[in-house]
This record gives structure tokens, sequence and C-alpha cells, in this order.
């Protein structure tokens, strides 16, 4: 096949681009195939591929005489540039973009805070309630290790070298804070019940 200088135009000015679709659709399995591999195997990215490479060849076509020896290397110099262009195009903006970040992820989570029911967050509040009250009767030093350990994530051997105190007497203290905020607990379900 062999169309040099084909010229149908239309009224204004353009070409008839009839026969770049009649090749496109001849070879459109290869073009396909080309496009697949290109993209590592992602159909969808395949499938993008193939429309952006027709788009630019229609509208390079559009102005100029068709002017193709070997369609099916020109469709495939096309998608080659195409692929790169958009390779480019990709490692550009990736330059900028955070790939750790999710834009939803702030969304998300407020969505999420909102959507809890009024007993849930209720309940929340109330055994925060309960946990600062039990705290406060407590000496300072429970406080402190209370603080260390729960709220700061401390370790064991961290929380007995900041307050002079032996390991085993560090969770000691813990497991006595626990079983003090359990009694609370179980006091006030009590009186609930």
């Amino acid at each position: 096949m062999y169309y040099k200088n084909t010229r149908i135009e239309h009224l204004d000015g353009r070409q008839d681009l009839a026969p770049v679709w009649e090749y496109w659709n001849e070879h459109r399995k290869k073009i396909f195939g080309r496009a697949f591999h290109l993209t590592g195997g992602d159909m969808d990215a395949a499938e993008e591929l193939m429309s952006a490479t027709i788009i630019k060849v229609a509208s390079h076509f559009e102005m100029r005489p068709l002017n193709m020896r070997e369609p099916i290397a020109f469709f495939m110099y096309a998608l080659k540039n195409e692929f790169i262009s958009q390779y480019r195009k990709k490692r550009y903006e990736y330059q900028f973009r955070d790939g750790e970040k999710d834009v939803y992820d702030e969304h998300l989570a407020n969505n999420e805070a909102e959507s809890a029911p009024q007993e849930v967050l209720l309940a929340q509040k109330e055994e925060l309630a309960l946990i600062s009250k039990t705290l406060e009767r407590l000496p300072v030093i429970y406080q402190q290790i209370f603080y260390k350990k729960f709220a700061e994530d401390r370790s064991y051997s961290e929380i007995s070298e900041e307050l002079n105190i032996s390991q085993a007497l560090a969770r000691k203290r813990v497991q006595f804070l626990r079983e003090k905020l359990r009694k609370a607990r179980s006091r006030k379900r009590g009186r609930l019940n």
C-alpha cells in the first residue's frame, strides 16, 4: 500500500482522514499488541496510549496531504513517540508529587470521626473522664509513669532510667495502674447496671 499525496479535501481545507482510519483499523491488533508491551501489560494504559496516538496521527494529517509508505511502521513510530512523551511527562510530574501522601487521608479521617455515632463518642469521652479522675487521685509518681508508658509509649527501661527506679518496680507500678483503672471502670459499670 502506497498512498502518496492523496488529497481528498473538505470544503474547509481539511484532509479526508478516511484512509487513515482504514489503515488504523486494519493494523489495530498489531498496534494494540505493541502498546500492551510498552505499558508493561496494563490494559487501560495501553488503550489510553492508543487513543492518544490516533489523535496525534489524525491531527498530523488533518492539514497535510496523506503521505504514508508503510502505514504500520508510521503508526508504530507514532505510538513509540507518544509513549515516550507520556513517560517524560509522568517522570516530570513525579518530581513534584509525594507518593507517600494520599490527598484523601485527612478527608476520610474527618468523615470517619463525623460518622461515629453520638453514643460511641459520648462513651469515649466518659471513659477519658474516668481515667483522668482516677489518675488525679493517685500520687504524682503514678501519674508520671502513666504519661510515660501510655501517652509517650516509652519502654520500661526508659521509664526506670528517667525516674531512677528499677525496671521491676516500673512494671509493678504499671500493673498497679492497670488494676486501678480496671476497678474504676468496673465500679462505673456496676453503677450503670
